[in-house]
């Protein structure tokens, strides 16, 4: 694992505020449709305008090299990105004090235990609704079940923390 020395530059904000924590979105694409994120009509950005995995662990590298501390990787859904786990071992030897995923937990199943075992610590798992009607009229496209059971898996893998919004 590489630590995180005392950056010499720390990043600050306009209040002179020190940066600690980071939210990188990895992709604008998602497995749902949800009515208040994306439009029916949406279009997606062509992949050649999209950052690479290497470029996103540069530009993570980065913020930690100024005294970032806590990084969440979000998107559209980051688990929609190929060789997401990749990047998430990258990261993850970065020596961060927290270590994070927004996710809608459709794919959590088969990725909760890859996940922790690369080297994430926590996850936020987007929940909208217990019953499954209005999970698929919110989201379209989701399956509530998918949800839960991704939820238990994370569960199950060992997370430091999980949390529900």
């Amino acid at each position: 694992n590489r630590t995180n020395p005392m950056p010499q530059n720390k990043l600050t904000d306009r209040f002179g505020r020190t940066v600690n924590y980071v939210r990188l979105s990895v992709t604008d694409r998602c497995d749902f449709r949800c009515v208040y994120c994306m439009a029916e009509d949406m279009t997606f950005l062509p992949r050649q305008q999209v950052l690479t995995l290497e470029e996103i662990a540069r530009v993570a590298r980065n913020f930690v090299d100024l005294g970032t501390e806590k990084i969440r990787l979000t998107g559209g859904e980051p688990l929609v990105r190929k060789d997401i786990l990749e990047l998430v071992k990258e990261i993850g030897t970065y020596g961060l004090r927290d270590f994070a995923m927004t996710t809608n937990g459709s794919q959590l199943t088969t990725m909760a235990e890859p996940l922790r075992k690369a080297g994430m610590h926590r996850l936020n798992i987007s929940l909208d609704s217990l019953d499954a009607d209005k999970f698929r009229n919110i989201t379209r496209t989701g399956k509530l079940s998918h949800v839960l059971d991704g939820i238990d898996a994370a569960r199950e893998a060992g997370f430091r923390g999980i949390k529900i919004n």
